[in-house]
């Protein structure tokens, strides 16, 4: 049974007329008859009354049109969401996020692509670097974010937006400097607190790199787990952490959070991704947040 022989013996059946459902198949009536009539020799069953004034559905005609709608139905169906699929329009898209990305940039970069892919299950997966890596190579993931990553020859990263960085130390702790600004030059002989501890190349290398070029060398380094425990050990001491914006917005108590005021205090928030055989979903996810 072929679904050419159902889309004739559908046509026939509601216009009960050859010539009527030749006209709306585009094709001349030999065709049409000699595939009902293969349709019929392999169901064993007659589907046609046949008379001079038309066609009439048999019982059995009657029996087999509702399930041949139905069926060709889920063929179309099925022919639609596959279009789709590969069009990433539906599907699922797991996303892995590694430190403080997760408090804008990535709900941000969902959102966006929310709006525009609505019937995409999106999925949001904490996950180490190294372990982003992994799932990347074996699909369990879509795409991870990041602030930095290492070279690799089978993955591919983009910078998808950057944050300002600002000084932050508990209230009254912070060095003397210019109402709503912080210079670098202020963390001369000032103790540094950075994150995290792995993960390298990590935000907290970034941080040491920007104080190494602007030629600044804190009082001491303490490096801190993770951004929490960052905040924390600033809130217990007088020492100053450089966070993302994003953190500082969070507004944390008892802790002064100010910009710092260099064209170099920025972070990037990079997307890392399979460079070849991704799925469609990627593809889309990458076109919308790229945009």
């Amino acid at each position: 049974m072929e679904f050419r022989q159902l889309n004739y013996f559908i046509a026939v059946a509601e216009e009960a007329n050859l010539t009527a459902a030749s006209r709306r198949l585009h094709i001349s009536q030999p065709p049409i008859t000699r595939q009902i009539r293969q349709l019929e020799e392999e169901l064993g069953a007659q589907l046609f009354h046949r008379s001079s004034k038309g066609v009439q559905l048999t019982a059995a005609g009657k029996a087999f049109l509702s399930e041949a709608q139905r069926l060709v139905q889920i063929a179309k169906s099925a022919s639609e969401k596959c279009r789709a699929a590969d069009r990433g329009e539906i599907g699922q898209l797991m996303v892995g996020h590694y430190g403080a990305t997760i408090h804008a940039a990535v709900p941000h970069a969902i959102r966006r692509f929310q709006k525009a892919r609505p019937d995409v299950s999106v999925q949001i997966r904490r996950a180490t670097k190294r372990e982003q890596y992994e799932q990347l190579r074996d699909g369990r993931m879509g795409v991870g974010f990041a602030r930095h990553y290492l070279n690799d020859p089978d993955l591919e990263t983009i910078c998808v937006s950057t944050e300002r960085l600002y000084a932050a130390a508990r209230i009254g702790c912070l060095p003397d400097t210019s109402p709503g600004s912080f210079k670098l030059a202020t963390l001369e002989d000032v103790p540094v607190i950075v994150f995290p501890q792995g993960g390298r190349p990590s935000f907290a290398d970034h941080i040491l790199d920007m104080l190494a070029r602007a030629n600044v060398c804190p009082a001491n380094v303490d490096t801190a787990e993770d951004v929490f425990a960052a905040i924390a050990m600033t809130m217990i001491s007088d020492s100053v952490c450089i966070i993302p914006e994003s953190v500082a917005e969070l507004k944390w108590p008892e802790l002064e959070c100010v910009p710092l005021d260099d064209p170099s205090a920025v972070s990037p928030v990079n997307c890392i991704f399979l460079k070849r055989g991704r799925a469609p979903v990627v593809d889309a996810f990458l076109e919308i947040i790229v945009r």
